[in-house]
């Protein structure tokens, strides 16, 4: 159960601007969360893009290389599907499990080992031939991107000024639209047209993660709310006062912080299934996740295949064109930055979504060469844009107490659409007795777009612009 109530401190003349002793763990979250944006936040948040570039790196290879992996392995539409799916199955369970160790450990740590594995996984990747055991080595990377991932996005929300998260995070997302040319590039000059083999190279540059995760674990603190929550107040409330310091040292004012106090256990699993409240969050919003997702990997990692074997384009014709839609994906985190502390998060999931659709479908529907070239750039800028927000909103709609769990719960039920965006897009595609092939897959990835994007429109919280406590307390406040 969550008891949240709320009141105003007064500013003291102090030099330390600490309330009175003894510490609590509310007041140190109220003075963390008035925080201007400070030199500290923009080294944090540059760890945090460089830690994703890996993490899509290693997410969006996949892409380029299943045409050459087909033709060299010998694998069937279907063999591909699954190898395309097994990375989700991972992702599924590096969602839960590390959601829940990082509500254990602590975000770092959890972020630290989650760089490593999948750093190690993509060497696997790369060094083992055999079809079974690729499977098993992108199941392990998935396992590490996603509960990476997931603490990443947990970490800014419980570290950044709530005025300003939802840009850190769109900030954050340069590292995917910087990544994304550089696979492209890569795959544009390595594999129209390759030896045998040569697709395995890509896996070595997702093993820069080992030289990543030291810095983090040198330069990235702790987040203060895990530590207010495991009691650490002295730790918690070190961090805040010399952020505060840093603070005044610039010159920058510090508003009186609104307390809001938080008391509740941390959540299992079972108690977050049995709390209605909760597990109608959850409900609700990974459901809309789950359809991003389903979504954005039926259109997307189907593109260049279908470029290929359905709209017939020549190798080179083809991963040229993909990197030109990488090019403009650069776009993406320019257009989030504008609008996601503007609006509403889930009302510009709506509309990001629905705009998203259009240009899938002409990806399914148009013969076109200049029609597809325009449609698959402005499909990559607004699915885009869609990922950046759900990425801010998913951890604010959780409680200190249960967001790493919640967050991982939510992204495991989205992931569940990775693993079925496989299977399900290798079933439609070589559904040649219905007539479908890419134009059903466009179509059933744009439905799934809209459909999940109502629900969550519908039914959502509302987080922008808010504080984590405030959220908590409108969702989860028992009824009077």
């Amino acid at each position: 159960m969550i008891d949240i109530s709320e009141h105003t401190l007064t500013q003291q003349p102090t030099t330390t601007d600490r309330v009175s002793p003894p510490l609590h763990g509310p007041e140190i979250v109220a003075r963390l969360d008035r925080l201007p944006v400070l030199k500290p936040h923009i080294l944090w948040i540059a760890l945090i893009a460089i830690n994703l570039m890996i993490e899509y790196y290693d997410n969006g290879l996949f892409i380029y290389i299943a045409p050459a992996l087909q033709s060299d392995a010998n694998l069937t539409t279907g063999q591909i599907g699954t190898i395309g799916s097994a990375f989700f199955v991972g992702m599924l369970v590096g969602a839960l499990i590390g959601g829940r160790l990082a509500d254990r450990f602590g975000r770092r740590t959890v972020l630290v080992w989650a760089t490593v594995v999948y750093s190690l996984a993509s060497l696997m990747s790369a060094a083992i031939p055999e079809y079974s055991w690729l499977l098993v080595s992108r199941i392990i990377t998935g396992i590490g991107v996603q509960a990476a991932t997931s603490v990443l996005l947990v970490y800014i929300a419980e570290m950044f000024p709530s005025k300003s998260r939802g840009r850190f995070v769109a900030i954050a997302t340069i590292a995917f639209t910087l990544t994304a040319p550089i696979l492209g590039a890569l795959s544009l000059y390595m594999l129209p047209n390759s030896a045998p083999g040569t697709w395995r190279y890509l896996f070595l540059f997702g093993t820069i993660g080992l030289l990543i995760a030291p810095a983090v674990r040198l330069l990235l603190p702790e987040s203060v709310r895990w530590q207010v929550g495991q009691g650490d107040l002295d730790a918690a409330d070190k961090q805040v006062t010399d952020l505060e310091g840093r603070a005044r040292h610039a010159g920058k004012p510090l508003p009186a912080p609104i307390v809001r106090i938080e008391t509740g256990t941390q959540y299992t699993l079972r108690e977050l299934v049995r709390n209605k409240k909760m597990l109608r969050l959850v409900a609700v919003v990974g459901f809309g996740w789950f359809g991003a997702t389903l979504g954005l990997y039926m259109y997307q990692n189907w593109s260049v295949y279908v470029l290929i074997d359905s709209l017939q384009y020549s190798e080179t014709d083809a991963y040229t064109l993909q990197f030109v839609w990488s090019l403009v994906y650069a776009l993406t985190p320019l257009v989030t930055v504008v609008l996601i502390d503007r609006m509403e998060r889930k009302t510009l999931i709506l509309w990001s979504s629905a705009a998203s659709a259009l240009p899938i479908l002409a990806l399914g529907l148009a013969t076109s060469n200049v029609v597809v070239a325009i449609a698959g750039g402005a499909a990559g800028i607004l699915t885009g844009v869609v990922f950046s927000v759900y990425y801010a909103y998913i951890p604010e709609t959780m409680p200190t107490e249960a967001r790493g769990l919640g967050t991982g719960v939510i992204f495991s039920l989205g992931r569940l659409g990775g693993v079925l965006s496989g299977v399900l897009g290798a079933a439609i595609y070589s559904a040649d007795e219905w007539g479908l092939d890419r134009s059903g897959l466009m179509i059933s990835a744009a439905a799934v777009y809209i459909v999940s994007a109502i629900v969550v429109f519908g039914f959502g919280p509302k987080t922008a612009n808010k504080s984590l406590e405030e959220v908590s307390a409108r969702e989860l406040r028992p009824a009077d």
